[in-house]
């Protein structure tokens, strides 16, 4: 494993981005807070802490999705891919450093959210900790999602409106944002099959609002290899 790319990789693609296009941070921020607040108002305050615990992990989940932009673009338009070809550099080193790239460009509204969580009560130190820890694993799980996916769009304008799709898909329908104890029977079985829902069930009973989940906790820990695995497996790597 070429750590030494990896972290280049990340430097470049992350904090450098990071650095030269702040504004982008209050961009995929201002969907979360806006919904924070919706969800203040029509409930009177009463799942204001979900809305916090689901703001962390949708800041993640819409960065790592749109990361699958990232991917087409540097394939088609700016040919890294390419290049990168023709190095020693395989396709595990690319996605893990576009991940960490990811998670370096998300890391502002993470902590953001965590640090609204400790002021407001919703967390404590320890569950801050965890959730920001879920919150990373997270990222690395549905980066691997969207390097798949990247690799197989054909066309740069078509992974906008993929990535647009998938984003509210991975936030709105499932247990992001409200109780995962409302849902029963097979839609609550249903919505564990959305890739973001396992991780924000967890986050819930992490930080107390609801029971633990085993077969949620279960499937957090196996999306993260199972999708790196299905990356290297799947994931387009030279042009036909």
């Amino acid at each position: 494993m070429n750590w030494k790319f990896i972290f280049t990789f990340a430097w470049f693609y992350g904090y450098s981005f990071l650095r030269r296009g702040y504004s982008y941070v209050f961009s995929y921020l201002i969907t979360p807070l806006s919904i924070l607040f919706l969800v203040y108002v029509l409930s009177r305050g009463s799942l204001l802490q979900y809305a916090i615990v689901g703001g962390l992990i949708a800041v993640v989940s819409t960065n790592s999705v749109v990361s699958l932009a990232d991917v087409v673009m540097l394939r088609k338009e700016m040919r890294i891919q390419d290049m990168l070809i023709a190095t020693k550099v395989g396709p595990a080193e690319y996605m893990l450093g576009l991940s960490t790239a990811n998670l370096i460009f998300s890391s502002v509204g993470m902590l953001a959210y965590v640090a609204l969580g400790l002021l407001l009560g919703v967390f404590t130190p320890l569950s801050a900790l965890l959730d920001f820890l879920i919150a990373v694993y997270l990222n690395y799980s549905l980066t691997g999602l969207a390097f798949i996916i990247g690799t197989l769009i054909p066309y740069t304008r078509h992974s906008w409106a993929v990535s647009g799709v998938m984003g509210t898909v991975l936030t709105i329908i499932p247990p992001v944002y409200y109780p995962f104890s409302v849902l029963k029977g097979i839609v609550e079985y249903l919505s564990l099959a959305i890739p973001s829902s396992p991780a924000s069930v967890l986050s819930q009973s992490v930080a107390g609002l609801t029971q633990a989940n085993p077969l949620a906790t279960l499937l957090f820990f196996i999306e993260g290899p199972f999708f790196i695995a299905l990356a290297v497996k799947l994931a387009r790597w030279r042009e036909k």
